[in-house]
């Protein structure tokens, strides 16, 4: 199979999932990847993106609190993560986390985070979703390996993880979602943090 005719399979895999399921459980994913699986990392990736959209229209039609927006979060996470393989037991248990396990580990949502270390949510969400190439940012990284208590390695793997398997953006119900990424440099100056902001994140230490 050439890269072209396996990129337009995937394409109608991913499609078919996203007419089929709202808010994909984690029995679906299964499923799914048991159909599919040389598009293991794609229907899980997909599974996340409809939860988002889900989440979404939901706080659009009725505004949450944050505690229960954190909830809805904190259990599409939790579905994603329980549909994946086990590790093997001689893996490591923390080298191998993608951004998203490690924001499950710990339960905060994007915007939690991103108000933590005074960054605009745009800029995590990209990062986390593969949307953000590299080199990233040294203060970047150093705020992320401290939000999740990680190490350098452990940031790495993530991130190569997220470029490898990129998130889906947006789409139109009759359009297969797309992705988009951008440098780090051009995410934070398009952001809409403060010019000082960025000139912080833009920096150097």
């Amino acid at each position: 199979m050439n890269d072209v005719t396996r990129m337009t399979e995937r394409d109608e895999v991913l499609f078919a999932f996203h007419q089929a399921y709202d808010r994909p459980t984690a029995e679906n994913i299964v499923e799914w990847v048991r159909r599919y699986p040389q598009f293991a990392d794609d229907i899980r990736a997909h599974a996340a993106v409809a939860w988002d959209w889900a989440t979404q229209a939901q706080e659009a039609e009725q505004p949450l609190d944050e505690t229960m927006s954190a909830r809805a979060y904190s259990q599409a996470l939790n579905i994603i993560y329980s549909s994946e393989p086990a590790s093997a037991p001689n893996e490591s248990l923390h080298a191998n986390r993608t951004f998203q396990q490690m924001q499950a580990a710990i339960g905060k949502e994007t915007y939690v985070l991103a108000r933590e270390i005074d960054v605009d949510r745009s800029v995590l969400h990209d990062l986390f979703n593969g949307w953000m190439l590299p080199p990233i940012r040294g203060r970047l990284v150093a705020a992320v390996v401290r939000l999740f208590n990680a190490t350098l390695e452990e940031f790495n793997f993530a991130l190569d993880s997220a470029l490898q398997a990129p998130r889906l953006g947006h789409a139109k119900s009759s359009q297969i979602p797309s992705v988009v990424s951008r440098p780090c440099d051009d995410i934070i100056r398009e952001s809409s943090m403060s010019d000082d902001r960025k000139s912080y994140w833009l920096g150097e230490d």
